[in-house]
């Protein structure tokens, strides 16, 4: 699995979680309140994704991927956006052919070991003054010496109707039973990943993020950082 990488200079906060959970918008909004930088391992692989797509390469081929990785600079700003040898990816990494293909990328256990460490290495970048991390596996995997180390709880039918709703919002055609098979097919695809699926761990606080408002539910981390800072 490669050496233990080396980060306890600098806080770390990560949450945990399935598609859909909210984790995203609370890891960013917490980065906000905290002043630290926000890192969204999910925008890191669909920026790998389009990359290999890009080439005309195929995601299912593992050295292939491994490749591209090793030929482009990925990076994220404070903000969590990803560039991509300079480029800032935003748009591009929310279409349905980076949907149907991030999940070949993320399967192949050479480009995750590849990727985190990349992904690591933030810690080192200037300026950074601590880091938010979401993920189905930023604290199990990328960050598990992380001071505060959260999974964030939704049952599938709420995330299904959140889902849903914001498809709509956008102007995107959306059934909510489609959404529904889909997150539900996205979930066991991530459960086959061993170390690397969603897991709550004995480290983990866990986040009911079910009816609680954004607002609640970044007091309640925010409670949590505080007090795993004084901890530490």
């Amino acid at each position: 699995m490669g050496t233990e990488p080396q980060f306890q200079s600098l806080p770390v906060v990560t949450l945990d979680g399935h598609s859909g959970s909210g984790k995203s918008t609370l890891a960013q909004r917490l980065a906000e309140r905290l002043g630290w930088s926000y890192l969204d391992s999910g925008a890191w692989y669909r920026a790998l994704t389009w990359a290999v797509l890009e080439a005309d390469g195929d995601t299912c081929n593992a050295q292939l991927v491994l490749d591209t990785l090793s030929s482009i600079q990925i990076e994220s700003n404070p903000q969590g956006q990803v560039l991509v040898d300079g480029r800032l990816l935003e748009n591009e990494l929310r279409t349905a052919i980076i949907d149907h293909h991030v999940s070949n990328v993320a399967d192949h256990v050479i480009v995750r070991e590849a990727l985190n460490q990349r992904m690591r290495q933030m810690l080192q970048e200037p300026g950074v003054q601590g880091l938010v991390a979401d993920g189905r596996d930023a604290g199990t995997v990328i960050f598990p010496d992380a001071g505060l180390m959260v999974f964030v709880e939704v049952p599938l039918q709420v995330r299904a109707v959140r889902r849903h709703e914001q498809n709509l919002l956008k102007g995107i055609n959306s059934n909510l039973s489609d959404v529904t098979a889909a997150l539900a097919e996205r979930d066991a695809r991530d459960a086959a990943r061993g170390d690397a699926a969603p897991q709550v761990t004995e480290r983990s606080r866990l986040l009911d993020n079910s009816t609680q408002t954004v607002e609640e539910a970044i007091g309640c981390l925010l409670d949590w950082t505080l007090n795993s800072e004084t901890e530490h």
